[in-house]
């Protein structure tokens, strides 16, 4: 069978990492935003929906040993492929469920702190969209953050027609969806080589999402259901649905228009109250494609000087950084930023020596005054892999478990590795 419920079931989606998902870094956005956090002296429980092969429940498991978590997925090669990984790893506070989501809303009993959904929401049937939101809505805790990723409009429109193409072939072709994707391929490079878009620029960015993995593409062109979404739209959707309260995005640099606005437009963003309308106004200036919401269930603002004490003791850690690293140079969603070469030099250096947070810098010179300037610098240096949020419960992840992943990444083919000290995997070249 390739399709159920018209979702492809015939392939297996590759193992992608995003940082943005776990759960100290959901955590401590939240955190920056001003609003009352998951407690991490704790226990606390993460779900993810459409979990695929578990690689980003995998990583927080390792790092997270006294937390549970849960994946779950309809497809049963990817439970089997996550079961498997996780065992070899001996990884006793994690658990894979085969199952739909309306099967998963009546069987679980579970309440979690972390809800997260990554690309699948925007792959799916409105009806299917209802089920995520009410298993946030049943089991989701007060103050939980619910973490969904969604493919938007505008910056995603070009990319419909394409889908389309792609959809019908493989609806008329009975082999499987890998061939499908490959004579996909094969017609929409004979259009481009023959003018079909020649006034359509955006058209030749597709032929680098074509060098995918067949695999992935599958996924991300042949559901049946494939529809950008108006992130207004799902905000009250999961307001009236679910009882969640948009709060911000996973990419820190969103959360602040002076890195994530172009400068024109920034007046004009700011003059208007209406938050719906601000929000779309956002997506507009960006050309926002993709998502990274995050939510809470009743969430609790913190006072201004409540959340002082907060920033003031969150740290930070240094990522493993590439002998070719360019740290002056950050990619934001308005494209390249330039930073004083100077003072990311000193930052890295104060980092590579212990753990460093927002009460260490703001003494500089260059913040002392401009403490915004200060939240900047830390959110480019975050959305660019350059330093991570220091977990606040202590535990330490195995590195036994660090050996044991770097391995079967190998045996995988997956260019994904812990390196020495790194708080979180990396791509490797």
């Amino acid at each position: 069978m390739k399709r159920n419920q018209g979702y492809v079931t015939d392939t297996v989606f590759p193992a992608f990492f995003y940082k943005e998902m776990q759960p100290e870094w959901l955590n401590t956005i939240t955190q920056f935003l001003g609003f009352k956090g998951v407690d991490f002296t704790a226990p606390f429980s993460y779900l993810e929906l459409a979990c695929g092969t578990g690689i980003n429940l995998i990583v927080a498991a390792m790092n997270h040993p006294q937390s549970y978590f849960v994946g779950v997925d309809f497809n049963s090669q990817h439970i089997r492929e996550a079961q498997a990984f996780a065992e070899q790893l001996e990884l006793k506070n994690i658990a894979f469920i085969e199952a739909d989501f309306q099967t998963f809303y009546e069987c679980n009993q579970t309440q979690f702190d972390f809800i997260t959904v990554h690309g699948a929401y925007s792959w799916v049937a409105p009806i299917q969209q209802q089920e995520i939101l009410a298993i946030t809505a049943k089991f989701l805790k007060s103050q939980g953050i619910f973490y969904l990723h969604y493919m938007c409009y505008p910056g995603s429109l070009h990319l419909q027609p394409v889908q389309k193409l792609f959809n019908l072939i493989d609806q008329h072709v009975p082999t499987a969806s890998t061939e499908s994707i490959q004579l996909g391929k094969a017609l929409f490079n004979d259009l481009h080589e023959h003018g079909a878009f020649v006034d359509q620029p955006q058209m030749e960015a597709l032929l680098n999402t074509l060098n995918n993995s067949s695999d992935y593409l599958t996924h991300e062109l042949l559901t049946d259901h494939w529809q950008p979404l108006y992130s207004v739209d799902v905000h009250q959707q999961a307001h009236q649905l679910s009882g969640l309260t948009y709060i911000g995005s996973a990419e820190p640099t969103e959360n602040l228009d002076s890195i994530s606005i172009p400068n024109a437009l920034q007046p004009m963003v700011s003059k208007v109250k209406i938050p719906e309308l601000k929000e779309y106004l956002k997506d507009l200036a960006r050309n926002s494609k993709q998502r990274t919401d995050i939510y809470q269930k009743h969430p609790i603002q913190l006072q201004q000087n409540e959340h002082l004490e907060v920033l003031k003791q969150m740290k930070f850690e240094l990522v493993h950084l590439g002998a070719n690293a360019n740290v002056t140079k950050f990619q934001t969603p308005i494209g390249e930023m330039i930073a004083s070469e100077k003072l990311i030099e000193k930052m890295l250096t104060a980092f590579a020596h212990e753990k460093r947070g927002f009460n260490d810098f703001i003494q500089l010179t260059e913040f002392q005054q401009n403490p915004i300037y200060l939240i900047e610098t830390l959110f480019l240096l975050l959305s660019n892999q350059y330093i991570y949020p220091v977990k606040s419960s202590g535990n330490k992840r195995n590195q036994i478990h660090s050996d044991q992943f770097n391995q079967f990444m190998e045996v995988k083919k997956i260019a994904l590795r812990f390196k020495e000290n790194s708080p979180i995997p990396i791509y490797v070249s």
